[in-house]
């Protein structure tokens, strides 16, 4: 009978309630308690904890960033939380040209062991996101138009498998697990251990970031998505739109050459046009360590310790869809009316709610839509919505309103980001994964056929 080791938590240890907990402070976690949540060290602890699990017939959840945006990672009655937390080394090549990560890292640890050497890929600007959950789900970040998707630069991956065995995935092993990691969403062929990237040596890049004034908003957000359109791939940018009538284009200018740095200006000209009333304009010359810092939101000067992990104080429901084609201002219109119309809430949220649109095309859009299982290529941007409360009774309405929102916008959108679960998305599966919905049925029958991972959207 195998073991569990690595360090193992059950109820009533020190840390147990933390332990326990995810990024979703909402979610139902009193009558979701696991049996035990065991602390992986390596690969050999989550072979030993998948073979504990199916011996046992014990339901598991896998966890890296615990960033589930319902939780569910976390959520699993009299189950094992699998936690890959502790695997968060990252070892890069001596000749900077690829980089081994353990899949616990979250994107921040990343970002600065990465800048240590002068070297990045697309990791997300949320500063605790796991980079294994990013990764299979896909992923987005500041330099996605320039080099693709998280997952396009995966070189090969190391899984446990549901029969306890760990399997390398690549372009040359097991190449149909290598394509379905590549966007098929977490938690649903196995629990990955590390992944091996191709990495980009950078030294020094433009962030940047502008505001406007709300009267303005049709003709800035229709700007923005125009320029989008036409922008260098080296342009990676995205607007956020908030409920408290506020509007920022944010984004970073990457050049294969940083004396290509001064034509930022020129660049971001259609943005900075007085007619659309730009209020405040920050446009940075940074070394790629510092700028890292910037866009993920931390102390520039002290990084690290200004990160509380999972200790989120945001109560929050997020959706998520793509649009294919520009908003037209009649949708443009409707979308600064809902935005404005915001229920009114009895304590101040942690943050406001908004609406974000996320630049798409360039290296994203290149690739076949069946390339990988990252099927939402060829949209112009996403579409994520964000609704933050904190009181109770603020619960039920706020959540009303932003899938009301998600509603009255879908006849301009298609699909959904499954990296942005959402448990009121009907037929999920085929919204997140579309036309490759198919072949990852097949893949998941091939390598997991008694559906030993599993959990509420997760591919059966």
């Amino acid at each position: 009978m195998s073991e569990l080791t690595g360090r193992v938590l059950r109820p009533g240890d020190p840390g147990w309630d933390m332990a326990r907990h995810g990024f979703a402070k909402w979610a139902d976690y009193a009558n979701n308690t696991p049996r035990a949540v065991v602390f992986c060290q390596d690969a050999g602890d989550v072979i030993n904890a998948v073979n504990w699990a199916r011996d046992n017939h014990v339901p598991v959840r896998a966890r890296s960033g615990r960033h589930n945006y319902e939780g569910w990672s976390s959520l699993i009655k009299d189950g094992l939380i699998i936690d890959l937390g502790d695997i968060d080394y990252v070892k890069v090549a001596a000749d900077r040209s690829t980089a081994t990560v353990g899949a616990g890292i979250d994107a921040l640890e990343a970002l600065e062991a990465l800048g240590d050497v002068g070297v990045t890929f697309p990791i997300a600007t949320g500063k605790t996101v796991g980079l294994a959950g990013l990764t299979l789900g896909g992923g987005f970040g500041v330099t996605a138009r320039k080099w693709g998707l998280t997952c396009d630069n995966l070189v090969s991956l190391d899984i446990v498998t549901a029969d306890g065995v760990l399997r390398t995935a690549s372009a040359t092993e097991n190449t149909d697990l290598f394509w379905a990691c590549r966007g098929g969403g977490g938690g649903n062929f196995g629990i990955v251990t590390s992944f091996t990237y191709n990495v980009h040596a950078v030294s020094t890049v433009a962030v940047f970031s502008i505001d406007y004034a709300w009267d303005n908003f049709e003709q800035v957000v229709d700007r923005w998505q125009q320029w989008n359109e036409t922008a260098l791939d080296d342009l990676s940018a995205y607007i956020t739109l908030l409920t408290t009538r506020s509007i920022t284009f944010q984004g970073q200018y990457t050049p294969d050459d940083p004396r290509q740095l001064g034509q930022i200006n020129t660049l971001l000209a259609p943005m900075l046009d007085p007619t659309l009333i730009p209020t405040a304009v920050n446009i940075q010359m940074l070394p790629l360590q510092i700028a890292n810092r910037v866009v993920v939101g931390v102390d520039p000067m002290n990084p690290q310790w200004l990160v509380h992990k999972h200790s989120d104080d945001q109560i929050f429901k997020s959706s998520s869809a793509f649009s294919y084609n520009n908003f037209p201002m009649d949708v443009l219109t409707l979308l600064r009316t809902e935005l404005e119309s915001v229920p009114p809430l009895s304590a101040d949220p942690s943050q406001p709610s908004m609406i974000q649109l996320l630049g798409g095309g360039g290296a994203v859009a290149r690739p076949a839509t069946d390339a990988t299982a990252a099927f939402h290529r060829k949209n112009k941007f996403v579409v994520q919505y964000d609704a933050y409360w904190t009181a109770p009774q603020d619960h039920a309405k706020t959540v009303g309103w932003i899938e009301h929102f998600r509603k009255l916008l879908s006849p301009h959108t298609r699909g959904a980001y499954v990296n942005y679960v959402d448990h009121y998305i009907k037929d999920p599966l085929i919204e997140y994964y579309g036309d490759n919905l198919p072949r990852l049925r097949e893949i998941k029958k091939k390598y997991d056929p008694d559906n030993f991972f599993q959990y509420p959207q997760s591919i059966r």
